[in-house]
């Protein structure tokens, strides 16, 4: 019988215990060394023959996973391998291995339920954003967070699912089976990746398979935009009423389609960044461009503007009286009663949002052959010319110029050359 082939240094080796065990050899691995040169051994694993011990150390070489290691052990270690161990080291190994076999384990419902205590806002937090628009630091944001609620509920059949044995065919097969439109399924597409980014951060899952998934139904299509026609503006012009909610609706959107500004915009534009002499204001949200931007005041929307100023007040837009008047409206607000209320009472407007009030004053700039830095500046979008961010500074009056051409009727082009150039009408 030939001996068998010494391992190599380094590579651990298979011991056989004393005593009647059941398991008696261990795959056991030199994590370091004492100051005095004393080894510091670290059993992987026990199995019952020599063969599977050192057919895990082998397996464990080509893939070294994370070992628990006693915390005083561990400070015993002066010097380490050449390749050292990736250690953890515990004061308590059972209590350790014990929450690792229950992540192991976690269902796709407790995975939810933990990402969601470390990753999603509180109530308070939720407060604060809502009134302060202070987002919670190393949390998503509120509007964000809802729209992956929303999407977990819809994932009811996967909730006893074990979490880590989710592969991508599982995903799609429930994506493609589930019968949601577009919008759902993209929610729970980025629902599902935000879960996949936690549990590899915690170690719960070692390959993110929902990167791979796919809104594949080809009788899906993403909603586009579509800009409201100049009929629908001036429809919206000629609302009368008495109605404090369909009023403020209305005049959400009016000043959505002369400023561009999104709707939370416009409900977090405070009192004293507002210069109705000069007719501008300094607001925005969102990105770094378009965080604290000069946007002009067209004209036809000045009184509008006016209506709701009071100095009193911290922001333009407050609640009405009767529900808490000294609070400022939020989104939730002007949500509810744009779907509950206005649409069904006007359908002539249904299928617009306030989104597309900017795309509207977007596409009608663009019409007007209005410079695109001019635009973009408006809008707080980033240029795609780093120099054109750097150099070009558009001042509030080329604004106002740019702003006061819209009109939202057919009328011949008009082009605005360059800054300092005079405007040409053609």
């Amino acid at each position: 019988m030939q001996p068998r082939k010494r391992r190599k240094n380094g590579m651990g080796t298979a011991v056989c215990l004393r005593g009647n065990r059941y398991k008696p050899w261990v795959a056991r691995i030199l994590v370091g060394k004492t100051i005095e040169g004393n080894p510091i051994y670290l059993d992987i694993d026990n199995f019952e023959t020599e063969l599977e011990a050192l057919v895990c150390l082998e397996n464990y070489h080509k893939n070294p996973t994370p070992l628990y290691i006693k915390e005083n052990r561990y400070n015993k270690i002066v010097t380490f391998p050449l390749n050292p161990y990736p250690l953890v080291p515990v004061k308590n190994i059972n209590i350790e291995i014990v929450e690792k076999v229950k992540k192991d384990n976690y269902t796709f419902k407790q995975l939810f339920e933990e990402f969601k205590e470390m990753k999603l806002p509180t109530d308070d937090e939720i407060k604060l954003e809502k009134e302060k628009h202070i987002k919670p630091k190393g949390k998503f944001a509120y509007h964000y967070s809802r729209g992956m609620i929303t999407a977990f509920h819809n994932c009811e059949p996967l909730y006893d699912r074990v979490y880590k044995d989710l592969k991508t065919s599982d995903f799609q097969t429930f994506l493609n089976n589930c019968g949601k439109g577009y919008d759902p399924l993209k929610q729970m597409v980025n629902l599902f990746k935000n879960m996949d980014s936690y549990a590899l951060q915690e170690d719960i899952i070692e390959k993110s398979y929902s990167q791979h998934i796919k809104i594949n139904n080809t009788k899906l299509t993403k909603k586009s935009k579509t800009v409201y026609t100049y009929e629908q503006i001036q429809y919206l012009w000629n609302i009368k009423t008495n109605d404090y909610r369909e009023e403020f609706i209305r005049d959400i959107l009016l000043l959505a389609l002369y400023t561009g500004c999104r709707a939370e915009e416009l409900l977090f534009i405070y009192t004293k960044n507002i210069f109705l002499e000069k007719n501008y204001f300094i607001g925005g949200l969102k990105t770094k461009a378009g965080t604290n931007r000069e946007i002009p005041i067209h004209p036809k929307i000045k009184p509008i503007v006016e209506k709701y100023y009071n100095s009193s007040n911290e922001f333009l837009f407050h609640m009405p009286s009767t529900i808490g008047g000294n609070k400022k409206a939020n989104y939730d607000y002007y949500l509810y009663h744009h779907r509950k209320h206005f649409i069904a009472r006007h359908p002539t407007l249904e299928g617009h949002t306030a989104h597309e009030c900017r795309h509207t004053l977007r596409t009608e700039l663009e019409k007007l052959n209005v410079k695109q830095v001019i635009i973009n500046s408006i809008f707080g979008h980033s240029n795609e010319d780093t120099g054109l961010d750097v150099y070009t500074h558009i001042s509030i009056e080329e604004k106002l110029e740019a702003i006061k051409m819209v009109t939202y009727k057919e009328t011949k082009k008009l082009y605005v050359l360059s800054t300092n150039q005079q405007k040409k009408y053609g």
